[in-house]
C-alpha cells in the first residue's frame, strides 16, 4: 500500500512539473517581457455591443485606407500569423458592410472621393498557446489584445479621433474549450474593430 501511494505521489508531482513547464515554455506572452505594457485588466474589454455606442464623426468618407500595421518587434515575431488574421478580419468585415467605395491598404495613391486613413497599432497582446492551455487550463491565464486606432482625414492630414480598444477572454471559460477562444481572438478583435469603424465613420459610396 505504501509503495502504491509513493508511486501515485511521484506521478502527481511529475504531472505537475510537466504542466508547469508547458505553461512557462509553451505560452507566448509579450506582456511579461515588456514592463511598460499596460495590462489588459486596466482597459475595459470592448464588445460588438459596446462599440456600437460610439459617437460618429461629423464628416463622411468614400474610402477607408489602412496604413501598415504597427507593432513591437517582439509581437511581430511571436504573433505574425495572428496579426495577419486580425488584419484580414478587419478588412473583410468592413467590406462586408458595403458602406464604402473602397476598403483597402493605403498605397499612397489618391482614390476618387474623400478618404479616411486608419492607423492601427498593437502595443500589447498575449495569446496562450494550445500546449499551455491544454496542460495548464485556466492557470495559463487570459489572452488579450490592445489596439490603438488613429483616424486621419487624408486630404487635410488632420487627426479626427484616436481610440484604444481591448478585448480579452476568460481563462476559466476558454479552458473548457481547450483554447478555442485563444485561437479565435485575433479574428474576433478584427470584427470588433471593423464594427467600430462602421459605427463612427459615416460612409458614402
Amino acid at each position: 500500500m505504501h509503495r502504491y501511494r509513493r508511486r501515485m505521489l511521484c506521478f502527481s508531482m511529475l504531472a505537475a512539473i510537466v504542466a508547469f513547464c508547458a505553461c512557462a515554455g509553451g505560452q507566448k506572452t509579450t506582456a511579461a517581457r515588456d514592463e511598460t505594457a499596460k495590462p489588459a485588466a486596466e482597459v475595459k474589454s470592448a464588445t460588438l455591443e459596446s462599440v456600437r455606442q460610439a459617437k460618429p464623426l461629423n464628416a463622411s468618407f468614400n474610402n477607408v485606407l489602412f496604413e501598415e500595421l504597427k507593432a513591437t518587434d517582439l509581437i511581430k515575431k511571436d504573433y505574425s500569423e495572428a496579426l495577419d488574421e486580425f488584419e484580414k478580419s478587419v478588412v473583410s468585415n468592413l467590406k462586408g458592410k458595403s458602406a464604402f467605395a473602397r476598403v483597402e491598404r493605403d498605397t499612397g495613391a489618391t482614390p476618387p472621393g474623400k478618404s479616411l486613413r486608419v492607423g492601427v497599432k498593437i502595443p500589447d497582446m498575449r495569446l496562450a498557446s494550445f500546449g499551455a492551455r491544454f496542460w495548464g487550463g485556466a492557470l495559463a491565464g487570459n489572452s488579450f489584445m490592445n489596439v490603438e486606432l488613429e483616424l486621419v482625414d487624408a486630404a487635410s492630414g488632420k487627426t479626427l479621433r484616436t481610440e484604444t480598444l481591448s478585448t480579452s477572454n476568460n481563462a476559466w471559460g476558454t479552458a473548457y474549450g481547450f483554447g478555442s477562444s485563444d485561437r479565435s481572438l485575433p479574428t474576433d478583435m478584427g470584427q470588433i474593430v471593423a464594427e467600430y469603424l462602421y459605427t463612427v465613420v459615416p460612409g458614402k459610396k
